[in-house]
């Protein structure tokens, strides 16, 4: 069995050898998926760390990808979204239960009001909250386009989605522009959306941004909405992030709510 999933790897390399580096970066069930398997049995890791010769020749392909440091990788690993991670994640947890239990999303908590915050839900997560948190919107700040199976359950629910995709604060030149970060700001604080759910891929730097500038609007000191910030983005909090959320020009977002009467948000 471990000869055949070596051969495998080889033969990724050879025909997919893009595919195969993105996905080394991930747990052994995504690289599964992307070899057609799905047995939640292979450690596909630790064959690769035991065979020096297949080591060897993984550690040269990787540096025809990536001949300077590979961190940029590994940050980018939070930011996309990857329908594979997302298959494998949610069939390893399907794997482990035995009875049907009302899961909530990683990452997931209580931000104020009706508004909630969490990674991307899967569907085991779904039961909670639909039935739990009886979600009537969802907020997600992804670009990459909803699953399909996402989208039915929402229809089916009566959940309204809402997408305002950004990119991550990253070094040199990423940065989410503010009037999309007002454009969320208007669907997340609106009360007409509320139960809501934001979440972002892993409900760390993008929420976090957002969830930062709603704890301005409540008029949080910058050391609370750092300390908040940081809990959820640990180990990979970002200098940028929290840059971004102290600069943000709110002028607009608060013009708006009061004419609203979306401020203050109720807890």
């Amino acid at each position: 069995m471990e000869d055949s999933l070596k051969g495998k790897i080889r033969q990724m390399m050879h025909e997919d050898s893009e595919t195969l580096v993105r996905s080394l970066e991930r747990e052994d069930g995504v690289l599964e998926l992307k070899m057609g398997l799905d047995s939640g049995k292979f450690d596909v890791h630790n064959a690769i760390s035991e065979d020096d010769d297949l080591k060897q020749e993984l550690e040269d392909l990787i540096r025809k990808f990536y001949p300077e440091k590979k961190e940029f990788t590994e940050e980018d690993v939070d930011d996309v979204f990857d329908e594979d991670e997302y298959k494998a994640q949610s069939s390893a947890v399907r794997r482990s239960s035995v009875v049907e239990e009302v899961i909530p999303p990683e990452n997931f908590s209580h931000v104020v009001g009706e508004i909630y915050r969490s990674s991307f839900p899967r569907p085991e997560n779904f039961a909670f909250l639909q039935k739990r948190i009886k979600l009537k919107s969802i907020l997600v700040l992804i670009p990459e386009e909803y699953p399909q199976e996402n989208r039915e359950f929402m229809e089916d629910a009566g959940i309204k989605l809402f997408q305002v995709g950004m990119s991550g604060n990253k070094e040199p030149f990423v940065n989410i522009p503010s009037d999309i970060l007002t454009r969320a700001l208007e669907v997340a604080i609106n009360p007409a959306n509320h139960p809501i759910l934001i979440h972002c891929n892993r409900g760390k730097h993008r929420t976090g941004c957002l969830v930062g500038c709603i704890r301005r609007l409540q008029n949080w000191s910058l050391t609370m909405i750092f300390d908040e910030y940081r809990r959820f983005a640990f180990p990979k909090a970002r200098a940028l992030d929290q840059q971004f959320i102290e600069m943000y020009d709110d002028h607009v977002i608060k013009k708006n709510a009061h004419e609203n009467n979306w401020l203050p948000i109720k807890w």
